[in-house]
């Protein structure tokens, strides 16, 4: 991880809040996420003992608020039942959607 500020932090950490709270974080798998943030959607994916980002942010600095929501949610053992029935009905929808997307490209 690069260096980062400590406001930087912050504002990553104070993101990371909102995304659980607002339960924007769906478990796909033991070893993969989805997170659904205000414009974009990325996969966190566990890759032994770390958590990588497909975000730009993660790629620059190696730390991003999704990373740091989805080591949170595993920390504390939150995975189980973290999301609305309605959330998880839209993560679905969005992923079939990826999913053609990435079949066409």
């Amino acid at each position: 991880m690069s260096d980062v500020s400590g406001d930087f932090m912050s504002r990553l950490v104070a993101k990371a809040a909102w995304l659980m709270h607002e339960g924007r974080v769906v478990k796909i798998s033991d070893v993969l996420y989805y997170v659904i943030g205000r414009k974009n959607r990325h996969l966190v994916k566990v890759e032994g003992d770390k958590l990588v980002c497909t975000c730009n942010g993660f790629k620059e600095r190696g730390i991003c608020s999704h990373v740091i929501a989805v080591s949170t949610i595993r920390r504390l053992n939150l995975e189980g039942g973290y999301l609305s029935e309605a959330l998880r009905a839209r993560a679905e929808r969005e992923l079939k959607l990826m999913y053609k997307q990435m079949r066409r490209a």
